[in-house]
């Protein structure tokens, strides 16, 4: 861990992270696309299990059900992500083993971060009903069921609970430390209490920095969840690609994305 002692960085890399990001996304655009199509795959067929199923089980466990479920996909699909934008760098080849030799290691992390971003959720959750008097937790889970329920609604809201999803691991992760957790085990090997603790060092030590990325991607989320759910197929491997990114940079000292080796015979090579 001597080798991974977090640097200090200032606000102007910000725009260079997310420039870093977007050229990390272009590369491997459609390993990306595959990704998070798979990603909202998993969540449709989830959001139609719960709408089938609420009838003859209580809508609330249920919606715990289909919650700790479609969380446990989120982080994997980030997972996934972190991994691709990681190849993406070094101009390694994607497949789907490679993909999947990569993170099948931290599946009990992506669990615990799954438990994380859910309490986190469930908690703001809880206190807007206790705040609207003629509400309770069984006719929030009803009415949002029902919501779910409408043909003309279901893709819209799925994009939107996709969106909250993002909202909330967001939090998770600065709030509980765990920010840069996922590419410090992926990639290094440690155990979550390690790169827990390592990840904590790191958002303390450029607190002001994190500070300010947290308030613009809560910003970016938020204004994504009231105007323009669809840019959520865009703003998750956004947000892959930065926590590699920023990690990458805190970590290895390397603020730039590797030069393309022999890009074009990769790609010839690659499933994707």
């Amino acid at each position: 861990m001597q080798c991974l002692e977090p640097q200090r960085v200032c606000n102007k890399d910000i725009l260079c992270w997310f420039k870093a990001s977007f050229e990390l996304i272009n590369r491997r655009f459609f390993a990306n696309l595959f990704a998070v199509s798979l990603f909202f795959l998993i969540l449709f067929f989830c959001t139609q299990a719960l709408v089938v199923t609420h009838q003859f089980v209580s809508p609330v466990f249920m919606l715990f059900v289909f919650l700790i479920f479609t969380a446990f996909a989120f982080y994997l699909s980030i997972a996934g992500l972190i991994v691709i934008s990681h190849f993406s760098d070094h101009s390694h080849v994607i497949n789907l083993s490679n993909i999947i030799h990569s993170f099948v290691p931290s599946q009990k992390v992506v669990l615990k971060l799954s438990l994380i971003g859910i309490c986190v959720g469930l908690f703001f959750w809880y206190c807007s009903v206790l705040m609207n008097p003629g509400s309770s937790i069984i006719s929030s889970s009803e009415s949002l069921i029902r919501v779910l329920s409408s043909d003309h609604t279901t893709m819209f809201y799925i994009l939107k609970t996709a969106a909250v999803f993002l909202f909330f691991a967001l939090l998770a992760m600065l709030l509980l430390r765990s920010f840069f957790s996922l590419p410090l085990i992926l990639f290094h090997g440690l155990s979550y209490e390690e790169a827990q603790n390592l990840s904590h060092k790191g958002i303390i030590k450029n607190i002001k920095v994190m500070s300010h990325v947290l308030i613009l991607w809560t910003v970016a989320t938020l204004l994504i969840i009231k105007l323009a759910p669809m840019l959520i197929l865009l703003l998750l491997p956004l947000f892959a690609c930065f926590i590699y990114v920023t990690y990458r940079h805190i970590y290895l000292g390397e603020g730039m994305n590797e030069e393309v080796k022999a890009y074009q015979d990769v790609l010839s090579h690659s499933r994707f």
